[in-house]
């Protein structure tokens, strides 16, 4: 946390907004990328940088909830503590529901084919949380199950869930999922090289859905107090989810 006079700036903050902005800038540039190859009906620049705040508003929302509802027996005792965003605690799944929402109601508003916006955010959603979960190695969150591997994350005690409480190194989640997430970019990119704009409208949003899904159901294998809903994880669950949407909407999009 940086202080400054009566003003306190937490970096978990300063690398979400950070990964936000990014995140834009990258859908900007792949916006200008497509309009070579799709002169009709294509998304500008400036449309992306219009959409900001109706993805980034409902995104974090959607973000909070998630959370929120996750640890519900926590939140339930202390309610104030709902919005208290700058603690920690934003729901990616939830994050991505809100911005999808967000980017509906902005294409409805101003016209623009939802999908090719969609395609647009698959390139700048793997970059954005790339940067933002960075934020949770300042809030010392985010950590998976006690290793002794050399790049175990050390977690101070005030930070340990009880059932760890005598652990010190952990599996760094965040650090997994940041690299994950470049991995993604890389290959939402290298699809562009080879595909360019001939695949169907919406098609790498639907690849980043399942790329996501894949990453994200195997991480949460290692988590210490997974979301539990049934006996189900309910993170894993929606993976999976995730994926089947994915696989279903590009074989029904792209077969000739």
């Amino acid at each position: 946390m940086i202080t400054i006079g009566p003003f306190a700036i937490r970096l978990y903050g300063i690398l979400i907004g950070l990964g936000i902005l990014v995140g834009f800038w990258v859908a900007a540039r792949m916006a200008r990328a497509f309009s070579v190859q799709r002169l009709a009906s294509s998304v500008s620049g400036s449309d992306v940088w219009d959409a900001l705040w109706w993805v980034a508003v409902p995104a974090v929302v959607g973000a909070r909830l998630y959370h929120v509802v996750d640890l519900w027996g926590y939140y339930r005792a202390n309610f104030v503590l709902i919005p208290a965003v700058w603690t920690g605690g934003l729901g990616i799944f939830g994050a991505i529901f809100g911005g999808v929402l967000g980017l509906w109601l902005f294409s409805r508003r101003k016209g623009i084919d939802f999908f090719r916006l969609a395609d647009l955010a698959a390139f700048g959603l793997p970059v954005a949380q790339a940067i933002g979960r960075w934020g949770n190695f300042f809030n010392k969150e985010l950590y998976g199950r006690p290793t002794d591997l050399p790049w175990g994350l050390s977690i101070p005690p005030e930070n340990r869930l009880p059932q760890v409480a005598t652990e010190q190194f952990f599996h760094p989640l965040f650090l997994y999922e940041s690299l994950y997430s470049v991995f993604v970019f890389g290959v939402l990119l290298l699809i562009w090289r080879m595909k360019g704009a001939t695949l169907a409208t919406g098609s790498y949003f639907f690849v980043y859905l399942m790329l996501y899904g894949v990453g994200r159901f195997f991480l949460e294998g290692l988590r210490i107090d997974p979301w539990v809903i049934g006996g189900i994880n309910a993170a894993q669950a929606v993976s999976f989810a995730s994926v089947m949407v994915g696989v279903s909407f590009l074989y029904s999009k792209n077969r000739k």
